[in-house]
C-alpha cells in the first residue's frame, strides 16, 4: 500500500514537524510531517515506534505458557491477546469445542475486555476534543478539564471502565493480565456471589452506555456539516461474524467487504486466514500493513474494528438496532435540513437528545 504522501521526493530539503507521542490513541506512536517554505505538506507518516517480536521469543517455551505471556502486547486490551492466544491453543490440544460454562465465561471476560476498553477511548481520549472542541485550548482539552467542567460525564466514564474491569478480574483472577482462560477451557468458575455483585450494577451500566451515545447525538447535532464528513474515507472492511451473520466479538467466520457494501469473501475459516490476507512492511515504522490477496497491497488494504463490524454483520441486538437505526434517520434529516433549510422537527429534536419511542427498554 502506497499513497501520494508517503515519501517525499527531497525530503533534505523540507521541514520536518513530529507530534511525539501521539496522545489519543491506547498505545505508543508519533507522526512525522515534512513541509516546504510555503508550508505545503510533501509527507505524512505515523510511525509505531514499539519493536514487540512476541511471535520469536514464544518459540520453544510450553504452549500452556502461551496465553499468560502475549497478554503482556498490552496493558489496556491483554483479555484480547489472552483469549486469542487461548484459542489457538485449544486447537493445538485438540479440544475442538468448549463446554458451554467454559465458553460462556470467555464471552463474559471479554465483554468486560470491550467494555472497559471502549470507556477508556471514549470518555479519557475522545470526550475532550468533543466536548471542548478541536480548536480550544489545550490545556484544559483532557480528561482533567472534562473532570472539572463536566464531572458527571467523567465521573460515568471512570465508573463504566471500572466495572468492565470488575468482571475481567471475577472471570480472569486480575484486573489485568489475568489467568482465567487455558488451554482448552477456563481455570475459573463464576460464584453466585461473584454473579449477584455484577448484576446489581448491570442495568445501571446499560444506562451510562446510551447515555453515551445520547452524547455523541449532541455532539454531531451541533456540527453536522463537520461530523458527517470527519474522518471519513472509502475502504474495505473486515470483521469475524457470528452465526447467521449476526454480531460477535468472540468467534465467528471471516467476512469482507468493498467499500460499496459488495462481498469480497464469506464464512472463511479464520484458521485459513494466510490465505486471502498478506502482510506487507515498511523501513520507518514497525507497523505492519495487511492487505486482501485478491486485490492486491494497493486496493487491498481494509478496516477493522467497531465500524467493520457494524458495517459487515447482518443481525444486531434489538437495543443496538433502534439505536443504530435512529442515529442514521437523524443524520439523514440532519443532512436535507442543511440542505434545504428546513426546520427540525419535535422527533428529531428529540432524538438529538436521546429520546425517541423507537428503542426498547434497557431490561
Amino acid at each position: 500500500m502506497t499513497y501520494s504522501l508517503e515519501t517525499a521526493e527531497h525530503p533534505e530539503r523540507l521541514r520536518r514537524v513530529a507530534i511525539d507521542p501521539v496522545s489519543r490513541v491506547e498505545g505508543h506512536g508519533k507522526v512525522t510531517i515534512l513541509l516546504d517554505e510555503h508550508n505545503k505538506v510533501h509527507q505524512v507518516r505515523l510511525h509505531i515506534v514499539e519493536f514487540r517480536g512476541f511471535e520469536k521469543f514464544i518459540q520453544g517455551r510450553p504452549y500452556w505458557e502461551v496465553p499468560v505471556m502475549v497478554q503482556r502486547l498490552c496493558g489496556i486490551c491483554p483479555v484480547s491477546h489472552h483469549l486469542a492466544a487461548s484459542k489457538a491453543m485449544d486447537i493445538i490440544v485438540g479440544a475442538k469445542k468448549l463446554t458451554p460454562t467454559a465458553e460462556k465465561l470467555r464471552r463474559l471476560m471479554h465483554y468486560g475486555q470491550m467494555l472497559q476498553s471502549h470507556a477508556l477511548h471514549f470518555f479519557h481520549l475522545c470526550s475532550p476534543d468533543l466536548l471542548f472542541g478541536f480548536d480550544s485550548d489545550v490545556t484544559r482539552r483532557n480528561i482533567v478539564g472534562v473532570a472539572a467542567e463536566h464531572p458527571e460525564i467523567a465521573k460515568r466514564g471512570v465508573l463504566l471502565r471500572k466495572f468492565g474491569q470488575e468482571v475481567i478480574r471475577i472471570t480472569s483472577g486480575k484486573r489485568i493480565h489475568g489467568t482465567g482462560a487455558v488451554p482448552g477451557g477456563m481455570n475459573k468458575s463464576l460464584t453466585i456471589a461473584e454473579r449477584d455483585e455484577l448484576l446489581k450494577d448491570i442495568y445501571q451500566i446499560v444506562a451510562w452506555s446510551r447515555d453515551a451515545v445520547h452524547l455523541i447525538q449532541k455532539v454531531h447535532i451541533q456540527d453536522p456539516g463537520l461530523y458527517n464528513s470527519f474522518g471519513i474515507f472509502r475502504s474495505n472492511f473486515m470483521s469475524i461474524v457470528g452465526h447467521n451473520g449476526d454480531l460477535d466479538f468472540y468467534h465467528g467466520s471471516l467476512r469482507a467487504r468493498d467499500d460499496n457494501g459488495k462481498i469480497i469473501f464469506d464464512g472463511v475459516d479464520y484458521q485459513q486466514y494466510d490465505k486471502y490476507i498478506e502482510e506487507e512492511v515498511k523501513p520507518w515504522t514497525y507497523m505492519k500493513f495487511p492487505f486482501f490477496r485478491s486485490l492486491g497491497k494497493e486496493h487491498g488494504w481494509y478496516k477493522v474494528g467497531p465500524l467493520a463490524r457494524i458495517q459487515n454483520c447482518t443481525q444486531i441486538s434489538p437495543l443496538c438496532r433502534a439505536r443504530a437505526q435512529g442515529v442514521r434517520r437523524l443524520r439523514r434529516r440532519l443532512t436535507d435540513a442543511r440542505t434545504a433549510r428546513l426546520p427540525l422537527d419535535a422527533d428529531d429534536r428529540n432524538a438529538a437528545r436521546g429520546g425517541g419511542n423507537q428503542e426498547p427498554a434497557a431490561r
